[in-house]
């Protein structure tokens, strides 16, 4: 594969097309990725950048590129901030993981602040139906999703969330006085957000589990065929980063209300507590999701004893986990 025309600075590693910046076995690296891939600057990047971005690694795949190391990586950035890795088509920016805190922070800030009923429901409503898109749009596109399968599940992932923030905040206020009920409440979200998405994420993608996803010969591109057990396994780490991911979401801020400090700063400043609660929330979302979804890295590697039968006799073989 040709090398940038151009020396790069000694911080900069060579680049690569496949290849990572950062190395991948460990979790820091795994972090180090999912910072660039959920970076929200590049939503400040208009389509034709992005496709000037993949175009001109198009032109390093060919031989043609005069960037550095450093300007390549930067647009091998952008491209996979906006366009999905099985399809090529470009991600709607509320959809895409670098949109994710910018559109969906909001949201959560009211799903914990919310005190009543109604506005509990609704709001998880609102965020479980993002997050639906957000699975779908990210998902592993080799399994493809008919119209009627995609509307049966994002009906049967949000009518789950609605079910369980009903009926959470509707005991909490049965069983618990106004006062204790008032504070209980914020944190309705922690347990409802963590069933929610996890039902979200199975539901939506459990198409892959009947039609397998694509796996590919490792260190390569090279594809062999279509695994279950490579879609289970996929879709086990991808349940689990969401679960993960709600306690940055709807734990942390909660927990840090409760502080006295900031309890008494609030009694002596009620107008504080929602630009104090956002704040934090917003912060723990931004570092918390990269976070969760490190816990496995993108390229997913099922051991070949794991594999169906007519798989095997490749090695270990690798699929893209989906986000």
């Amino acid at each position: 594969m040709p090398s940038s025309s151009v020396a790069a600075e000694p911080s900069t590693p060579p680049f690569s097309l496949t290849g990572d910046r950062y190395d991948q076995s460990t979790y820091w690296g795994r972090f180090r990725r999912m910072l660039d891939q959920c970076d929200p600057t590049t939503l400040l990047h208009s389509t034709k950048e992005i496709y000037e971005a993949r175009n001109a690694l198009h032109d390093y795949y060919n031989g043609k590129s005069k960037l550095s190391d450093e300007e390549l990586w930067k647009a091998r950035k952008l491209k996979e901030s906006a366009i999905h890795p099985d399809t090529g088509d470009l991600i709607p920016q509320p959809f895409r993981m670098s949109g994710y805190v910018p559109f969906n922070g909001p949201v959560c800030v009211g799903a914990v602040m919310a005190k009543s009923t109604p506005a509990i429901v609704f709001w998880h409503w609102v965020n479980q139906s993002q997050n639906a898109f957000v699975n779908y749009f990210n998902r592993n596109a080799s399994s493809p999703v008919d119209d009627e399968t995609l509307t049966w599940s994002y009906m049967g992932a949000v009518t789950s969330a609605i079910a369980i923030a009903y009926g959470l905040s509707t005991v909490v206020k049965k069983r618990l006085p106004p006062a204790k009920a008032t504070v209980v409440l914020r944190w309705v979200g922690l347990p409802a957000s963590m069933v929610a998405s996890s039902a979200n994420c199975f539901i939506m993608r459990h198409s892959e589990l009947d039609t397998g996803i694509t796996v590919f010969k490792k260190g390569t591109n090279e594809e062999i065929g279509t695994s279950k057990a490579a879609a289970k396994k996929a879709l086990k780490e991808v349940v689990a980063s969401r679960v993960l991911l709600q306690f940055p979401v709807f734990g942390v801020s909660p927990a840090f209300m409760t502080l006295p400090p900031v309890q008494r700063l609030c009694l002596a400043y009620p107008s504080l507590a929602l630009p104090i609660s956002t704040t934090v929330l917003l912060l723990s979302f931004g570092l918390g999701l990269p976070a969760s979804i490190a816990a496995f890295p993108q390229t997913g590697v099922i051991p070949e004893n794991s594999l169906e039968p007519e798989l095997r006799g490749h090695g270990d073989l690798q699929y893209n986990k989906g986000l």
